[in-house]
């Protein structure tokens, strides 16, 4: 079986692709995936309290869509 947050990271890419696909990477797009990492943020928050593993990769997952589509060169956290 797999891992519901597994499930969720990739829900949550095919729903930014399709947004890709129809807004390529215009105002629209950017409005969706801030919604989608809202979303993914939301429940790996809520997701604290019980489930630690599961919060912690949907936050690192949110936070590496994030960086994915910043302009510039990626800064790995050990070398911040």
């Amino acid at each position: 079986m797999e891992k519901p947050e597994f499930i969720l990271a990739a829900k949550a890419m095919e729903t930014l692709e399709m947004y890709q696909t129809f807004y390529g990477h215009s105002q629209q797009y950017q409005e969706h995936q801030q919604e989608v990492l809202t979303l993914l943020r939301h429940k790996g928050a809520s997701l604290l309290v019980s489930e630690h593993g599961q919060a912690k990769f949907l936050l690192a997952f949110a936070d590496a869509l994030e960086a994915a589509s910043l302009p510039g060169e990626y800064v790995p956290l050990s070398r911040r």
